[in-house]
């Protein structure tokens, strides 16, 4: 006698075990889309920097997965020229940092609790200008503007570093206002309803409050800053190099792996120094 297949039917799953079969699902479409992510990073900022890399050791690199072979003739012709390309990005570099912070910090303090409907959104929204402006034309712009007396600076690095502190101003200035929360309004108001004056009240009470987002403001500025190219190509003034106008103008005469040998350098120069400004410096404990 045939069996029901009615009977021989399996029971239904239980609603935990429906659950679990979900989680299971979701976990391995987690794990794909996480992958692929990975993947896609990797593709995208890893692998050109291994590229760079495995560039300026090559002794020749034409056609093949690697190098032919390795050597660090690329490195031993870097000249005068070069490191000094390289320090002048270094300072220029510093120097937007510090001047985009402080003035970012300054813009955020001056508009914090200001009414966004009269002058403050004017303010606000001049300051985030460079953003939607490319930056070859802001670079015009400046040429232009600081080309003729009284304020020529057309043929000193001035203008360099005035270009990139507009360039870079906006993000500062984000870094800086992201960080005045409602709580820290509390914290001023309380030390001054204590006597404290103005100035132990931004020394005391907000700097330190903000040393994460001043840190984060000095990394991006000089960050930014390495790696601006296209309002300096334009500004530039005779005899004034950074490390990029360097590497483009080695990479249009073809000289791809010296170019890729002061890539690197500044690489490795510009991390180390962005580790100096995200270091934690140790508090003294009191006695």
């Amino acid at each position: 006698m045939a069996a029901n297949p009615d009977r021989m039917a399996l029971p239904p799953l239980h609603p935990r075990e429906k659950a679990a079969e979900r989680n299971l699902v979701a976990r391995i479409a987690g794990g794909v889309l996480a992958g692929f992510a990975a993947l896609l990073c990797f593709w995208l900022f890893v692998l050109p920097v291994i590229v760079v890399a495995l560039s300026s050791v090559a002794s020749h690199w034409s056609g093949t997965i690697f190098p032919d072979g390795f050597s660090m003739r690329w490195f031993e012709r870097l000249g005068s020229d070069d490191f000094d390309a390289l320090l002048t990005s270094l300072e220029v570099g510093f120097g937007v940092a510090v001047l985009g912070t402080v003035l970012g910090l300054w813009l955020a303090l001056a508009l914090e609790g200001r009414d966004r409907r009269g002058l403050g959104v004017v303010v606000d929204t001049l300051a985030m200008v460079p953003n939607g402006v490319p930056s070859v034309v802001l670079g015009l712009a400046v040429l232009i503007a600081y080309h003729k007396a009284p304020l020529d600076l057309s043929g000193s690095a001035a203008i360099v570093v005035l270009v990139q502190l507009a360039l870079v101003l906006p993000f500062c200035y984000r870094c800086a206002s992201a960080a005045l929360r409602p709580e820290l309004t509390i914290l001023r108001e309380a030390a001054a309803s204590l006597g404290a004056p103005p100035s132990m009240v931004l020394r005391r009470v907000v700097l330190p409050q903000l040393v994460p987002a001043i840190r984060a403001s000095l990394a991006l500025g000089f960050a930014l800053s390495l790696g601006e190219l296209g309002a300096t190509l334009t500004v530039y003034p005779p005899g004034f190099a950074t490390v990029p106008i360097v590497v483009v103008g080695a990479v249009e005469r073809g000289y791809y792996l010296p170019a890729s040998a002061l890539s690197l350098i500044l690489l490795i120069v510009s991390l180390a120094a962005l580790l100096v400004i995200a270091a934690r410096v140790p508090r003294r404990r009191a006695d």
